[in-house]
């Protein structure tokens, strides 16, 4: 994920396109985790904000909605669709267009249980997740993240209700997730932070 120094995920408003926040170098950091990881999954609302969001053809892809309501016709889906998914409860998974494949879970989606299946019948041992902020939010809550990789952007965004990295409900603090710091990259103003669940 890419925040601002206030820790806002947004340039402009929510659904809006996202992919100015963070620099070329920041992109090209994205590439090359994504390089490191067999699938990556998305929140539906970050796929609908990144116009013209692609991966590479090996790179299995999911997605994670509640509604079903997606342009199937991104290039999310139509760059081999084969490698994409659509992870969501069983009613909107029977209303999905023909050929658009679904893990099936929920609601609300058990993430044990999604995992699991991702690892036995996908083969995924790395899973990068890419946000939004409640995707990411109902992750944590679950203390399933082993690593995190963050961008800090020289921008700062304001606002009470912009979302940020991870929003949901939020942790007691006897139940606060701690992390280590495991390396911290600067590109001109931009620092790039990759850190480590302490268990």
């Amino acid at each position: 994920m890419v925040t601002t120094i206030d820790g806002k995920i947004l340039s402009g408003g929510r659904g809006e396109n996202v992919m100015d926040l963070g620099s070329e170098a920041d992109h090209a950091m994205m590439r090359s985790i994504e390089n490191t990881h067999d699938a990556v999954m998305i929140g539906a609302g970050s796929l609908r904000a990144t116009l013209g969001l692609w991966y590479p053809k090996n790179l299995k892809r999911f997605v994670v909605t509640s509604t079903g309501r997606l342009d199937f016709g991104v290039r999310f889906f139509s760059e081999a669709p084969e490698m994409a998914w659509v992870v969501t409860g069983a009613d909107v998974a029977a209303r999905l267009p023909k050929g658009i494949q679904a893990l099936v879970s929920g609601p609300p989606v058990d993430w044990a249980e999604v995992l699991s299946e991702m690892r036995t019948h996908h083969g995924i041992e790395r899973l990068l997740v890419e946000g939004g902020s409640e995707l990411n939010a109902s992750i944590l809550q679950e203390d399933l993240v082993d690593e995190l990789y963050l961008t800090v952007a020289p921008k700062i965004k304001l606002g009470r209700d912009v979302p940020t990295y991870a929003d949901g409900e939020p942790l007691a603090r006897e139940a606060l997730l701690r992390f280590v710091l495991v390396s911290n990259t600067t590109v001109d103003d931009e620092v790039f932070l990759r850190y480590q669940r302490r268990r």
